[in-house]
């Protein structure tokens, strides 16, 4: 039987910094993040993680995302990510 990458998945709050605001969206990751991981938000889109906090209330990581590529997204495209408006911490 297969080994599950980490006995407790962990709950982490990713944070999008646009020129408009910040964006936020909960996840569960299976394995610790780390800075330059991927994370898949959909079958096209992709985040890189720049930086990673641990301690923030709520969550066991924060990690301060960009999209792949660099380019910033629109409003638009944060809410179609699952991204809500919403200060940090």
């Amino acid at each position: 039987m297969r080994r599950p990458l980490t006995d407790d998945p962990l709950k982490a709050l990713l944070v999008v910094l646009t020129p408009s605001g910040t964006w936020v969206q909960t996840l569960t990751l299976p394995i610790p993040p780390f800075p330059g991981m991927g994370i898949r938000l959909d079958a096209y889109e992709m985040v890189d993680v720049v930086s990673v906090v641990v301690g923030d209330p709520g969550c066991d990581v924060t990690c301060f995302v960009r999209m792949e590529g660099g380019a910033t997204p629109s409003d638009e495209k944060c809410v179609t990510l699952g991204f809500e408006s919403a200060p940090y911490p």
